[in-house]
């Protein structure tokens, strides 16, 4: 499985969350949170689970975030 920072983001965006109010819950300066946004750090276990709270996310909505990997032999095509 694959993390989708991609929807990360776009959930940020569309509730109106600035970065700067999710750094400000991390503890974290808002070029250290747009680093993790954009994959060039890594977000820990416990920093997602805050990122979740800020955004207003029920944790059963948890694996939209994630992406299967499938390799291309087995993928099928409709």
């Amino acid at each position: 499985m694959k993390f989708n920072l991609q929807k990360l983001r776009y959930e940020r965006m569309s509730r109106q969350i600035s970065q700067e109010k999710v750094a400000s819950a991390l503890n974290i300066s808002r070029s250290s949170y747009h680093k993790k946004e954009t994959g060039r750090i890594k977000i820990s276990v416990n920093e997602f689970g805050i990122i979740l709270d800020t955004l207003g996310i029920p944790e059963v909505e948890i694996i939209n975030f994630f992406t299967q990997n499938v390799p291309e032999r087995e993928q099928t095509t409709a």
